[in-house]
């Protein structure tokens, strides 16, 4: 069945818990708490009757044997990996703590290898979802999710409505500091968290609640039922500071909250209000991106809007190197309102970015042809550009490379500074059903770490059975060198030299390996004047390096050097000169300078002096003969064979006669002007004269050569 985001469930409830409620467009507003029970309920009934260039590093799975749901992803300052989810698995398989009610938080900690050192379950009686997480100041981290639980378990604050948020810090390892409950009376749900310079929290989601609880602002619609972004700051033990809410007149879910420079605070989300409350523009669609700027005491400075004429979803924001935003998420929305480029698919990634100020800069769509979306975050790299995580359900085709193994899959893609895609990847498993969030973090450069939540078992890219229903599963993957190479000249004639252009990407440093040239090796970039003097086959090979490997690349045969052309000589016979015969083209010089149309074998020199000839073979390599100091003659007659052309000087026609050859065969004559290009040719029988009609020749001196079998006799006559 076609998933799509459903109107009746939370952006960031556990998918697996969705079911076949995923289809129609998330509107937003309505708590996961009930598709959360019902989850739990189906699994215990169950367990009552008991799936460019970037290369593999490794992939490892984390589950225990029930359910375990990935939400969030984290690098840590000692090059390791933290994740988090929600998990209703007891102790077993990686599991090593059981859970204390219907569905806990769950953190993995792994080393820079993908090998875990730790893990952590937390929760109540009840049931709890952890959607994000964060290192903290001190090495610890601060979880934050959703809890139904009252006291009980790891928790010590009952619950004040259907769901709350629910905050976790515990030290380096894992173990648990202090936990802190913050709700109102109706739904609550906490989906980003992030700490403040100040050492406090600062916690964002969404509110049904009005003024109860630690809810001090009404929802801008307390009749309707909806949500508003709900924020709170706390101090660095958990203490509430102050509470903020912000919504139009309808549904308005809050995703991501950061801090921001002027130590404010940028809130992301989707919104299907109008104009109203705190929503100064329209929606251009259903749902659009919602973006609300405050102060440090979370009062608000603008709100931007942004969407097309159908409905988008946001689901990341990051803050980005010139004080801007990116926030992506997903739209089925073509060129309309915010956006500039139609739909692949059903849904596409669709990426935003602003400046500091909420202008925006540009926007990008990308998708293959089914179902594309980013449910999953953004990760700024190190080369200024972005990469952006989700699910894809396409084929090869629009923006998607890789074909998927099983029906929803994860896709990662890698942009530029400016949103132009430079790489995109699909995560495989064989997973019969759905992979669902997926995570992408450049944990060091060139290198990096992707993270989804699947049944699958070996196959794809995935290395480990399944343990369970869902596993977290994490793999790594290091840009090694692309390498490619060209060269405008593969094939040489001997004792010529050719320049290689270097095609390699991501590389830092090169090593070329030329057998047979001069100079046989090189380490610059693009190698020039790389020279070979013999005839034959030859490699070429190169090694290109960065921080995270090498790539090999061998070209076998890759250079051809043709044979030495045959040499040359010049002979001169009266005032002509001869080359030897069977070069593909001729060029004569008249001391170093070129004879223009002087393109045959010989030539009749018309004035003393220097000569040289260039002949090309059939390879295009060229042999070179020279003659000096040659003295023109003014003798007609170059054949030591006399025979008779009249009258000479001749106006129209003229005659030949010898007996000599018209004897032995059939005879052939040619014409030639003075630069040795044939003008008139004709065949002659074995008869003692032959008549040539010369009227349409121009006036000056020709030269008149006759072939007669393996004989050929020259001479000269002048046209009046």
């Amino acid at each position: 069945m076609k998933k799509k985001l459903s109107d009746n469930l939370s952006p960031r409830a556990p998918q697996a818990l969705k079911g076949a409620a995923r289809k129609t467009p998330f509107r937003g507003g309505v708590s996961v708490a009930n598709v959360f029970i019902l989850f739990l309920f189906i699994f215990s009934a169950l367990h009552s009757f008991s799936q460019n260039p970037l290369v593999k590093q490794w992939d490892k799975r984390f589950g225990g044997t029930f359910g375990d749901f990935l939400f969030a992803m984290e690098k840590t300052t000692d090059s390791g990996i933290i994740l988090g989810g929600a998990s209703s698995s007891n102790a077993n398989g990686d599991k090593t703590q059981p859970q204390w009610g219907g569905g806990d938080y769950w953190i993995v900690k792994l080393d820079s290898s993908g090998n875990k050192q730790w893990d952590k379950d937390f929760g109540g009686t009840g049931s709890e979802a952890l959607f994000c997480i964060r290192q903290t100041s001190d090495n610890g981290f601060i979880l934050g999710g959703i809890s139904s639980s009252g006291i009980g378990g790891n928790k010590t604050q009952p619950s004040w409505g259907n769901w709350d948020y629910w905050i976790v810090k515990t030290d380096s390892l894992g173990n648990l500091q202090w936990e802190k409950d913050f709700g109102g009376t109706n739904v609550d749900e906490l989906h980003s968290i992030e700490q403040t310079s100040d050492h406090g929290y600062i916690l964002g989601g969404f509110s049904k609640s009005g003024i109860s609880g630690d809810k001090t602002e009404d929802n801008k619609n307390p009749g309707g039922n909806t949500t508003d972004y709900w924020i709170i700051k706390i101090d660095s033990l958990g203490n509430k500071e102050w509470d903020k809410d912000f919504g139009g007149l309808n549904a308005d879910d809050l995703i991501q909250i950061h801090q921001t420079k002027d130590k404010g605070y940028i809130l992301g989300g989707t919104s299907s209000s109008l104009i109203g409350a705190d929503k100064t523009q329209p929606s251009w669609g259903y749902n659009d991106y919602w973006i609300v700027k405050t102060d440090s005491l979370g009062i608000k400075q603008w709100d931007k809007d942004f969407g097309g004429a159908d409905y988008e979803g946001l689901f990341a924001l990051e803050l980005t190197l010139d004080r801007g935003f990116i926030m992506g998420g997903f739209s089925r929305s073509g060129i309309s309102g915010d956006k500039s480029q139609d739909t692949i698919g059903g849904y596409d990634y669709w990426v935003v970015k602003i400046d500091s100020l909420g202008n925006k800069q540009w926007d990008k769509d990308y998708g293959g042809t089914d179902y594309d979306e980013m449910i999953g975050n953004i990760n700024l790299t190190s080369d200024s550009g972005y990469l952006f995580a989700g699910t894809s359900y396409s084929p090869i085709s629009g923006d998607k490379t890789e074909a998927n193994l099983g029906p929803e899959q994860g896709w990662i893609i890698k942009t530029d500074s400016l949103g132009n895609k430079q790489w995109d990847k699909t995560l495989h498993t064989n997973s019969s059903v759905d992979d669902e969030i997926t995570l992408v973090s450049e944990t060091s450069i060139g290198c990096f770490t992707m993270a989804v939540e699947t049944a699958g078992t070996i196959g794809g890219d995935k290395s480990q059975p399944s343990w369970g229903v869902d596993d977290y599963w994490i793999i790594k993957f290091c840009d090694l060198p692309t390498i490619n190479i060209s060269t405008a000249t593969p094939n040489l004639c001997p004792g010529t030299c050719t320049d290689f252009v270097n095609l390699s990407f991501n590389a830092t440093s090169y090593q070329w390996f030329f057998p047979g040239a001069t100079p046989s090796t090189s380490t610059a970039t693009n190698p020039t004047n790389i020279c070979y003097q013999n005839s034959g086959s030859y490699n070429v090979q190169l090694i290109a390096t960065n921080t995270n490997g090498s790539d090999t690349l061998l070209l076998s045969n890759y250079i051809t050097v043709y044979p030495a052309p045959a040499p040359q000589a010049i002979a001169q016979s009266g005032d002509t000169l001869f080359a030897n015969a069977g070069a593909a083209t001729y060029q004569w010089f008249f001391n170093t300078t070129i004879i223009n149309g002087a393109t045959n074998y010989f030539y009749v020199a018309p004035q003393s002096g220097d000569y040289n000839l260039v002949c090309t073979d059939a390879n295009g390599c060229e042999v070179e003969a020279a003659v000096f100091n040659i003295i023109a003659s003014t003798q007609f007659e170059v054949s030591g064979l006399r025979f008779e052309v009249y009258p000479n000087p001749v106006v129209d026609k003229c005659t030949i006669h010898n007996a000599q050859f018209t004897i032995r065969t059939a005879v052939t004559i040619t014409i030639y002007n003075m630069l040795g290009t044939a003008v008139q040719q004709e065949a002659s029988g074995k008869r003692p004269e032959t008549v040539l009609d010369v009227s349409a020749l121009s006036k000056g001196m020709y030269y008149l050569e006759v072939t007669a079998g393996d004989k050929i006799f020259r001479s000269k006559f002048v046209k009046q």
